[in-house]
């Protein structure tokens, strides 16, 4: 594959510029533009295939700016199309931050269509830290379609828990200073600030019922219900007083962020389940190490797709994922700090950091690990010491995922 026709596709809702370039940078044929529809793509490989076939070319690589969706189905059309099996056929999904940063080598063009088409097909010709070819395996797009939904909706939770935590300053403002219960999005938590207007009204309860209250709504689970009954005292005393007249907004409030939160739990929940049943198609030892269930495996699975495109290589997967970090040098100087990259893919840094937190509490191994970067330094321990347990992670996920072993923990 010496020789390959190099593809750039400027894609859109409705349509598809496309430019052909070869490894001269030469454009070979005018530009074209083609509907980004079932018969656009058809169309587009039809030609693809003539003009390869006419200039002999023996391969046809394709890279189009991940765009939302829209560049997904005319990547599925083309991996399927007839036309396009006679030679081999690379399809290349690029992150539009890397188009814009290649652009910017370019001082002087405009902006169009056309000119964004023969950039793409430039920077594809550049070949350098391309991405991974499209992967068109259905079974692992569906997992990924739901555990990057999963990843959505976690995202919702957490800003929603965010508004929430706002707003429940105006109405208690040291309810999360001094913390009367350990979770405030907890079941007791949550009755307590939904059923009563104010914090003076809990206040105002005898402190013998107030405790009688917390433990039934605890359900007779609370070590010590009587210190958490002084804890809500403490609030009441403490916090700013809300006005009468802005109590009943601000508890309307309060009351449909907690509906919000807890649908979406219960979204997440289903989604689970649906994870779940998808990975039972992708046979993996992932879930014999402790603290990985289907949802953290199915979440790294699903991003790395098919480990032979890395040639089982950990340095080349934990790339993907962003868990590198970039030296900084020049003549005498190292910088001692060196940040990390992020300019992988998100849902698998998210799925192996997850990961990462829950095997370092049940395995002897990793929590040793953990706390020992934990205390190298003195700022952002906790998410210093979680991402280079990650990384450490993946050498252990590349390794079962390549020899389909389940995990033995490390004899001492």
């Amino acid at each position: 594959m010496r020789n390959p026709l190099l593809v750039g596709i400027d894609v859109h809702r409705k349509t598809n510029t496309v430019a052909l370039m070869d490894l001269t940078g030469d454009e070979v044929a005018p530009q074209f533009t083609v509907a980004n529809n079932r018969p656009g793509a058809a169309t587009l490989a039809q030609t693809l295939q003539a003009t390869a076939e006419e200039r002999g070319y023996d391969a046809i690589h394709i890279a189009a700016e991940a765009t939302g969706w829209y560049w997904w189905h005319l990547f599925c059309a083309l991996d399927q199309d007839p036309c396009l099996a006679q030679r081999p056929l690379f399809l290349y999904p690029f992150n539009p931050r890397l188009i814009a940063t290649f652009r910017k080598t370019y001082s002087e063009r405009d902006k169009s269509d056309l000119i964004d088409a023969a950039i793409i097909a430039d920077r594809l010709r550049f070949g350098r830290d391309l991405p991974q070819p499209y992967l068109g395996d259905e079974r692992y797009q569906a997992l990924r379609f739901l555990t990057r939904h999963r990843y959505h909706l976690v995202q919702q939770i957490v800003r929603e828990k965010s508004y929430f935590l706002a707003h429940l300053y105006l109405k208690a403002s040291e309810y999360t200073r001094l913390k009367p219960f350990g979770d405030v999005f907890g079941v007791t938590s949550r009755a307590l600030l939904r059923d009563y207007a104010n914090i003076e009204e809990i206040a105002a309860i005898p402190f013998e019922d107030l405790v009688e209250i917390i433990d039934q709504l605890g359900k007779r689970r609370f070590a010590d219900p009587e210190s958490n009954a002084r804890q809500m005292l403490a609030v009441a005393r403490d916090s700013y007083p809300l006005a009468e007249g802005l109590q009943a907004p601000v508890n309307l409030i309060l009351r449909q962020s907690l509906q919000q939160i807890t649908s979406l739990q219960q979204l997440v929940k289903r989604t689970d389940t649906a994870i779940a049943e998808a990975l039972q198609a992708i046979p993996n030892t992932l879930q014999t190490i402790p603290g990985i269930g289907p949802v953290i495996a199915a979440g790294v699975i699903a991003e790395i797709g098919d480990l032979a495109r890395f040639d089982y290589d950990e340095a080349k997967v934990a790339k993907l994922a962003g868990l590198t970090w970039r030296q900084t040098q020049s003549a005498d100087f190292e910088a001692e700090e060196t940040p990390l990259s992020r300019s992988g893919n998100r849902h698998l840094r998210y799925y192996l950091c997850e990961g990462a937190n829950r095997v370092r509490m049940r395995d002897a191994e990793y929590r040793a690990y953990y706390e020992r970067k934990y205390h190298e330094v003195r700022l952002h321990q906790h998410k210093r010491a979680i991402v280079l347990t990650a990384r450490k992670l993946v050498r252990l996920v590349v390794r079962l995922l390549t020899t389909n072993q389940p995990y033995r923990p490390r004899r001492a």
